[in-house]
């Protein structure tokens, strides 16, 4: 008897510190919410970088034997040198209709191996030199990386080059890729958001490249062959869709006699699949898919603008003050802190090459998703008729160009966006000018952008959930 009170005695002490501890896991977020709330706004009104300028050079360099182009910011304060490149129009999109995926597979197989080491060596050396390569499919490039101390440069070059030019594409490797690739379908059918993502694109691109399973074409990849990457390779990734960005511990002379080391060694040209302009119904279309889930969850689009286009900042500056700067925005501020019905809503503005758009993502219980969905329409029609004050927009600004040098806290980040200039070709002194382009909007040119492209008639929705 006094065993069984012992053990009913511990089971009740149990259940109350378990109480107790959801007790706290639920009033805890509250508590910190209001005491702690986190606010880079106010941050950034007091910080240094407020009035900082990116004043180091950019320098074009050519390679003295083959013509191939990169910008350059030599840096020595440490022994390290950064690289990323890009090959155009090589990404997921311009994918062969019958070998949909097969940019990705490439990807991931350049670094199993050469013709003269074999995975594992590979992978050892690179380790044991603390040499970073990588390559990676997005949907309109196909992206590569390298990153070395001064010391065992040559041997990243050499590397780099090896893999370029004799990737070693095993059948072991290959049968393994297909298997993961595999997996990854079956994955992406048991996560809602990978469902309503795949169902987002083909509702939003139809029969557009950009509509296409982000993963590929199971069938497709399946029957790959190693001749098929070999000749992707050839093909695509060559000296005339080539753009590199590199920064730190290199000067321009030798920075011209390696770009010829790595990438001479591939073809001048090759051929690519030609992506057309998406054309894009919007008029207020919804997509519904009824699935049970945690949440109702949706992903809305509007017409955007490339970054080459001359509304780009005054929309760059508007989408921040609507749905761009997190909890501080007026989404968040009208449909999670005043009426706490979802934990995160946003937008953002997507510069794919064929198809520049507005678009933003929301989730919410069932019961709640109407009410939501009311508030964005809400606040998104307001936005577009009455624009932003004054105030907004003056904190917006203020918040872009001093955030914006947070970009230059590691030589991989600086790298990518030497590539990336180029590639929209933002000139030699973007990174001089940039902040000056944001400190020249005013009002009225956000608010003029506001009315043309934040226009609830013009949106689309794709939701998941229960309805």
């Amino acid at each position: 008897m006094y065993r069984r009170r012992r053990k009913s005695s511990g089971l009740f002490k149990y259940l109350v510190l378990l109480a107790f501890i959801g007790l706290i896991i639920y009033i805890a977020p509250q508590i910190y919410a209001s005491r702690f709330k986190f606010n880079p706004q106010q941050i950034l009104d007091h910080s240094v970088l407020k009035e900082k300028t990116f004043d180091s050079k950019v320098i074009e360099v050519v390679s003295p034997k083959n013509g191939i182009k990169a910008y350059l910011i030599e840096d020595n304060t440490n022994p390290i040198i950064s690289m990323s490149f890009l090959f155009k129009n090589a990404g997921r999109a311009s994918d062969d209709a019958d070998k949909r995926g097969i940019s990705d597979i490439v990807a991931a197989l350049l670094l199993e191996g050469t013709d003269s080491m074999d995975a594992t060596a590979l992978k050892e050396e690179m380790e044991d030199r603390a040499i970073g390569i990588g390559f990676s499919a997005g949907l309109d490039d196909f992206t590569g990386s390298l990153i070395t101390t001064s010391e065992n440069q040559e041997t990243a070059y050499a590397l780099l080059r090896d893999i370029l030019s004799n990737p070693r594409f095993a059948d072991k490797e290959l049968e393994l890729a297909k298997q993961r690739a595999d997996n990854a379908f079956l994955r992406q059918k048991e996560h809602p958001a990978s469902v309503l993502g795949v169902e987002a694109a083909r509702f939003i691109y139809g029969s557009h490249p950009y509509g296409r399973n982000p993963l590929g074409d199971r069938d497709d990849i399946m029957r790959l062959k190693r001749d098929d990457l070999l000749d992707f390779v050839r093909s695509r990734l060559t000296r005339n869709n080539l753009i590199v960005g590199v920064a730190g511990d290199i000067s321009p002379e030798k920075l011209g006699l390696v770009l010829d080391e790595i990438f001479g060694v591939l073809q001048k040209s090759g051929s690519t699949n030609f992506v057309r302009q998406a054309d894009v119904t919007f008029n207020r279309r919804t997509k519904n898919i009824s699935r049970r889930t945690g949440q109702n969850i949706s992903v809305f689009a509007a017409p955007g603008v490339a970054r080459s286009d001359k509304n780009f900042y005054p929309l760059f500056v508007a989408n921040h003050i609507l749905g761009g700067s997190g909890l501080n925005s007026r989404l968040s501020v009208a449909a999670r802190e005043k009426e706490g019905l979802t934990y995160s809503i946003y937008s953002y503005m997507s510069l794919a090459d064929k198809s520049p758009l507005l678009q933003g993502s929301f989730s919410s219980t069932k019961e709640n998703f109407a009410e939501l969905t009311g508030i964005l329409n809400r606040e998104w029609q307001r936005f577009g008729a009455e624009g932003a004050t004054e105030e907004e927009v003056e904190k917006a600004k203020n918040y872009l160009v001093s955030s914006y040098n947070l970009r230059f806290s590691s030589i991989s980040n600086l790298a990518d966006i030497l590539m990336y200039m180029q590639k929209e070709n933002l000139g030699l002194d973007f990174l001089q000018t940039r902040n000056d382009k944001i400190r020249k909007i005013t009002k009225d040119d956000v608010n003029k952008a506001a009315a043309k492209y934040f226009r609830p008639e013009n949106m689309l929705f794709v939701n998941i959930g229960e309805f």
